[in-house]
């Protein structure tokens, strides 16, 4: 009975595999039908509902220029002694073992290449550098087609060819490097606009292959034109500054371009429907550290506190340095809380942690404040550059000179990994200041914000210790940025 019963159980085992085999392809051929469909449909769409809009641009988040002379205390005031030592002593979190990095001569890929050698002639291949990575991939010729014309017709038709294609491996390798380097979206965008300008060559077509890419990956991407150019639209998370954009369905829709900014754009033609897939708007924010830190620099440093002189050398990422030049200006928030600056880690903040040690909180502030209140030359963004630039802490360390929100951001950076202490930015209608929340009272000029007390420290105020505000801003409003 034992030996006919095992038999069975076998039978009925392949039975039950097969049927289970027979039933995922057909689930999976029903769910790429079901994608073949909403495809068409959206080619459809695209052939008949465009309509006329105008664009429109926000310049600056500021509604006065900022201050063009640097201000300062009139005399220098060293904190009360007393202060001090009713202050907690700090408490340092190490910093793990820092990286050593080096400039490769000729960077390798992140992602392996294909083991096999290509003889399909139907398959190409680019390769181009992003950022010291070299990044390669592999695509069918059969999406390497031209489209000339600039019309409704021809961006649907590219829409219908391109969807019918052996796309997917194309996406796999971008969502590869995508995890490989920690890309946020506005990263993602360059890299997949940079391959559709090595397959392409022209801006037109980079921006049709960059728009069909993104939406097969899920984000809230449009394309519009007008007589001669095709432009990639997007709806953002958060406020973009120096950026046209234009208004559909009550969302803002920016244009995006590799500069970063972009502000005469005429009237253009574009769609109200989404693509079933095209749901997530793209946001700039960096929730992971970005993996652009082959290329380092160095910055020495030097500032006077208390009669006595400080030298600190700081490594940053050039590569991030060129990244953020084409950054789009954004939300002052997205600067805040950025986790990009691991070479300033790894050496600025280790340096001045073993410079606080021992110190209480009041002291050990005052020190990072004056270090950025001093040692940075000073100028506005509009002498600098003649636009509104906001920096991240790298742009800091490698550009002549910083103005005030520049240097509330590296002030923020410094206190929370140096100290551990929770700091706010406040923004005037012309400037950018600073606050701390200590773990004592302190004293000085301050508020209570979500059931905090946080004290005033302005890393632009040359001089001014903590608790001290700017004249002109001390019964001013401002709004708060975490």
């Amino acid at each position: 009975m034992k030996k006919i019963f095992l038999p069975l159980l076998l039978l009925s085992t392949l039975c039950f595999a097969n049927e289970y085999q027979e039933w995922l392809k057909k689930e999976q051929n029903s769910y790429q039908q079901f994608k073949k469909n909403h495809d068409d449909a959206f080619a459809d769409m695209l052939k008949k509902d465009w309509e006329a809009f105008n664009s429109m641009y926000n310049p600056t988040p500021y509604k006065a220029p900022k201050p063009k002379e640097l201000p300062k205390v009139k005399e220098v005031i060293k904190l009360p002694q007393k202060a001090i030592e009713d202050s907690v002593i700090v408490k340092i979190v190490p910093i793990e073992k820092p990286v050593i990095h080096y400039v490769a001569p000729k960077p390798q890929p992140i992602v392996p290449p294909i083991q096999k050698e290509i003889i399909d002639p139907n398959i190409k291949k680019i390769t181009f550098d992003f950022y010291s990575n070299t990044i390669d991939i592999t695509y069918h010729k059969e999406i390497a087609f031209l489209q000339t014309r600039v019309n409704k017709e021809s961006i649907s038709d590219f829409w219908a060819r391109f969807s019918n294609s052996n796309y997917q491996e194309l996406l796999a390798q971008f969502e590869k490097y995508n995890r490989a380097l920690n890309l946020n979206d506005w990263a993602k965008y360059l890299l997949i606009h940079d391959a559709g300008m090595k397959i392409y060559k022209t801006e037109n077509m980079a921006n049709l292959f960059t728009w069909f890419v993104l939406t097969k990956m899920h984000y809230d991407i449009k394309v519009g034109y007008n007589s001669h150019n095709i432009y990639l639209l997007s709806n953002v998370k958060h406020n973009l500054f120096q950026v046209a954009f234009f208004r559909l369905n009550n969302k803002k829709y920016y244009i995006l371009t590799p500069l970063g900014k972009i502000s005469n754009v005429p009237s253009i033609y574009t769609y109200q429907g989404n693509h079933e897939e095209a749901t997530n708007a793209l946001s700039f924010e960096f929730k992971k550290p970005i993996l652009f830190n082959t290329n380092v620099a160095t910055k020495e440093l030097h500032f006077e506190y208390n009669q006595k002189k400080y030298d600190f050398t700081s490594q940053y990422s050039m590569d991030l340095v060129n990244f953020y030049k084409t950054f789009p200006q954004s939300d002052y928030q997205i600067y805040y809380d950025a986790q990009n600056s691991t070479d300033i880690l790894n050496s600025l903040i280790i340096q001045l942690q073993t410079l606080v040690k021992n110190k209480t909180e009041l002291e050990a502030v005052n020190l990072i404040l004056r270090f950025v209140q001093t040692s940075f030359a000073y100028k506005t963004d509009q002498e600098q550059f003649s636009y509104e630039k906001v920096f991240f802490p790298e742009e800091t360390l490698f550009y002549p000179y910083s103005d005030c929100e520049d240097r509330s951001i590296l002030f923020n950076l410094l206190v929370k990994n140096v100290l551990n202490l929770d700091v706010l930015g406040l923004k005037y209608k012309d400037h950018m200041s600073s606050a701390v929340a200590f773990s004592s009272n302190v004293g000085g000029d301050g508020f209570v914000y979500e059931g905090k007390r946080f004290t005033v420290a302005d890393p632009t105020y040359i001089n001014a210790n903590v608790g001290v505000s700017m004249p002109q801003y001390k019964n001013s409003s401002y709004s708060v940025i975490q």
